[in-house]
């Protein structure tokens, strides 16, 4: 029997900033399948959702029959993105060489487009991860309601942004202050 999610309160710096946001120059721009018009804006998007899951998507990382299901609307963008954090490329390059605490944070900052609430919300979703997989853990996200309510069905995640009016930028980005590998599998790669 699956656990259920465990409680977490939610944590904040700068509490009295405005809520998350999009619409800088600094933010990425909502990416979404109902606004592609041609088959250029859906190849738009299909790199958006590869960027997002995988940093960068080499051409044998890709699934091209993935990627008709979407362009034909038989998947939409949400299974896409599911498929892609199930697959094997992810599996091999990302999940098998992470702990569960860094596969929680990495899908949370990606899926939500945000950062963890603090340890306990690192520890919550790694103990999906521990009782019911990676899919158990992606198809949570998925559904969430803070997902359904962020990105929908057809708008690729993005990082949303918090402005302190103190500051010129906002929060660095994810894959700057997440390294996709933990320091012990860097060192084997050789990477800084």
């Amino acid at each position: 029997m699956a656990l259920p999610l465990l409680k977490y309160a939610p944590t904040t710096q700068n509490s009295r900033v405005d809520a998350l946001r999009v619409g800088s120059d600094e933010d990425p721009k909502a990416v979404s399948m109902d606004k592609a018009l041609d088959r250029e804006d859906q190849n738009f998007v299909i790199e958006a959702a590869y960027r997002q899951i995988f940093f960068h998507a080499f051409k044998v990382d890709r699934d091209r029959t993935l990627e008709c299901q979407l362009r034909d609307g038989q998947i939409t963008v949400r299974d896409f993105i599911r498929s892609l954090c199930l697959s094997d490329t992810f599996t091999r390059s990302f999940y098998n060489l992470n702990s569960n605490y860094r596969v929680a944070r990495h899908l949370v900052e990606k899926l939500l487009g945000r950062p963890v609430h603090g340890k306990s919300e690192e520890i919550a979703w790694s103990a999906v991860i521990m009782t019911r997989g990676i899919k158990g853990a992606v198809d949570d996200i998925l559904n969430s309601q803070e997902y359904l309510d962020n990105f929908g069905y057809d708008t690729v995640p993005y990082h949303r942004n918090r402005v302190v009016g103190s500051r010129d930028l906002g929060e660095t980005p994810f894959n700057l202050t997440s390294p996709r590998y933990e320091s012990y599998y860097r060192g084997i790669l050789g990477f800084p």
